[in-house]
């Protein structure tokens, strides 16, 4: 499904949040330095602006850990553990279907108003609503009629949502959905909103810090000249929890410049280039963030559409040697789809898989086999006939990754291939419409289950970018979403994603690692690996 993340994780991928805050790297502020009247300051900064302040409309992992902090939900995610949020307790039926919430009457949005039952059930229809356009609509399919609705079949009305009364919320899904309350703590699109503050905005509806109500931990007090400034909100419910005073977003471009920023005290947090990893080992963190690189075949196109041909790209990548010369061996080579440390049945997804897929190394022999066949079904004599084009960013990092694939494919398959940069939302526009032929992108889960990965490949997904249909992967999907038993479940996904890999579908290229230097001062920032990557909101500056 795409956290997500863009996917589009095109989003999460190229364009990697950092966080950044007051005081001195690595050991706090110098001694006699001023401390801004004692206030408790975080700064960080980011690569991508959000797509949208509007919850309903967000669309990425950025997008989303903004919206943590200025939203409360049902349920509040931090770090892969649910706790309450708006709603103090809940029932879930028998059968799984049924979600009853009730709400705490002390929950307020930041103007003082009491957020009712009412708030959820406007918002998720408005998320549902064909009218809305909002890009992660099929987030809301787990709901009852929830597709039916979006695809305009049905009434919003009709959705599974209900309050029963001002404090009592009843949630009805098509199926039994073990993440449900890990996606909606987790997720922009499931905060209540207040229809009132909407329809006076109407299209300028959270345009900018003022034309927006919050209900969340904090308030955006500003939005101009490329900085988001939050302030704790007073109303809040849990008001007592929040430590910091002030948090500030701002648009850095490079990792670089972050990076120069924090060596200056001007940061707190940085995450670090790749090529300055080495020159900060043992004093660095690391974390895989749940997002995969890869690349997105048009399985429309007259040459992709040859599983042979997708089968031979595949074999001819060394993933290893791509690592090394992309990513300055920092990311961690992989081949398949779903990010290995999801949760499984006992263990993580990737310690419970059977997968077989591509060699690391690559395989030489293997890639000109497959590409003999292909050539033989596609009525081709030399492989010089083929000629395909790489989709990319107009980053330099973009190019780097073009360019690798490019000549490896050149030198092992004699294929042409040339790259096309263009900008990054000329990128996401392409993908969507299909005119592209090879592109680079990515995901990052949008909750903690191997669907979220694999549903990117089931042909009535809105993320199916790839154009890619198998019945037996439709089937499988399908039927993992009403399997009630867990290991018989994630049986059916990794046999789902056994056949993607098989189909040559897509090439994986590797799960990213996170190098970061946080500074000793900063308490209880959290880290995680689907929907909210950093999570800031109860954060301390140890003074």
């Amino acid at each position: 499904m795409k956290k997500k993340i863009l996917a589009a994780l095109l989003a999460a991928a190229m364009t990697v949040t950092m966080l950044a805050g007051c005081g001195v790297p690595g050991g706090g502020k110098e001694e006699g330095e001023s401390s801004e009247s004692n206030e408790k300051v975080f700064r960080y900064s980011t690569r991508t602006e959000p797509t949208s302040l509007d919850p309903t409309k967000s669309n990425s992992i950025p997008d989303n850990e903004i919206q943590h902090a200025i939203t409360e939900s049902l349920v509040r995610n931090t770090g892969g553990e649910v706790y309450p949020g708006v709603a103090e307790t809940w029932e879930v039926s028998e059968d799984g279907l049924t979600y009853t919430f009730h709400l705490n009457p002390d929950a307020k949005w930041s103007d003082g108003q009491q957020i009712k039952a009412q708030d959820f059930v406007y918002s998720w229809q408005r998320l549902m609503n064909p009218k809305t356009a909002a890009p992660y609509a099929f987030i809301g399919e787990y709901i009852k009629n929830g597709y039916q609705v979006e695809k305009g079949q049905m009434d919003p009305s009709e959705l599974g949502v209900v309050a029963q009364d001002d404090t009592t919320l009843v949630v009805t899904l098509e199926h039994p959905t073990a993440y449900f309350l890990s996606m909606i703590g987790a997720q922009a699109q499931f905060a209540p909103l207040r229809q009132d503050i909407v329809e006076k905005y109407g299209k300028d509806f959270a345009a900018d810090a003022e034309k927006n109500i919050y209900s969340g931990p904090y308030k955006l007090t500003s939005s101009k000249n490329q900085k988001w400034v939050f302030e704790p909100n007073e109303e809040y419910w849990d008001a007592d929890s929040i430590k910091l005073d002030r948090v500030e977003l701002s648009y850095v471009q490079t990792q670089d410049t972050a990076l120069a920023m924090y060596e200056d005290g001007e940061l707190d947090y940085v995450e670090l280039p790749s090529a300055a990893v080495p020159t900060y080992e043992g004093k660095d963190n690391v974390f895989r963030n749940g997002n995969v690189d890869y690349f997105y075949f048009n399985c429309s196109n007259q040459y992709l559409s040859n599983k042979n041909l997708r089968l031979a790209l595949n074999y001819a990548l060394n993933r290893n040697d791509y690592n090394d010369l992309v990513n300055n061996g920092i990311s961690a080579p992989s081949a398949s789809l779903a990010f290995s440390g999801l949760k499984g049945v006992e263990k993580t997804y990737g310690e419970e898989s059977t997968l077989q897929s591509y060699p690391l190394d690559g395989d030489e022999a293997k890639a000109k086999e497959y590409l003999n066949t292909a050539l033989s079904e596609l009525g081709l004599s030399n492989p010089s006939d083929i000629s395909l084009s790489i989709t990319t960013t107009d980053a330099e990092t973009s190019k780097k990754q073009a360019e690798v694939c490019q000549e490896m494919w050149t030198k092992t398959l004699g294929i042409n291939v040339t790259i096309q940069q263009v900008t990054y939302n000329e990128v996401l526009s392409r993908q969507q419409s299909g005119d592209y032929e090879i592109a680079w992108g990515g995901w990052g889960s949008d909750y903690d289950d191997p669907y979220s990965y694999l549903e990117l490949f089931k042909s009535g997904s809105s993320y199916n970018y790839s154009r890619y249909k198998n019945d037996q992967v439709d089937q499988l999907l399908e039927a993992s979403q009403q399997e009630v038993d867990a290991k018989a479940r994630m049986d059916m996904l990794h046999q789902a994603e056994q056949i993607i890999i098989d189909d040559g579908a897509f090439l994986p290229q590797a799960e990213r690692v996170i190098h970061y230097l946080l500074d000793d001062d900063m308490k209880d920032v959290t880290f995680f690996y689907c929907s909210v990557n950093i999570d800031w909101v109860h954060a301390d500056v140890e003074k």
